[in-house]
């Protein structure tokens, strides 16, 4: 978690869902556009509110976290 964060300039309303995202990784296995409309994501405005914080591309964020943790296991 801590490469993406060091990886590019985040804003810090993105570092804080950066770092709930990583914490939800770290509850489920996966972590998907379903998962944003559900439980703490969705009383937060859901993945349409998030999606418009990291400017439209959190699926793309999404896979590169998953991609990352696989590879750090």
């Amino acid at each position: 978690m801590e490469q993406l964060l060091k990886s590019r300039s985040w804003t810090t309303p993105q570092q804080q869902w950066l770092e709930r995202i990583g914490k939800q990784f770290k509850q489920e296995t996966i972590v998907d556009r379903e998962a944003f409309d559900q439980g703490q994501f969705r009383d937060k405005g859901g993945f349409t509110r998030i999606n418009k914080i990291f400017e439209g591309q959190l699926e793309a964020l999404l896979t590169e976290m998953g991609d990352r943790i696989w590879q750090a296991s």
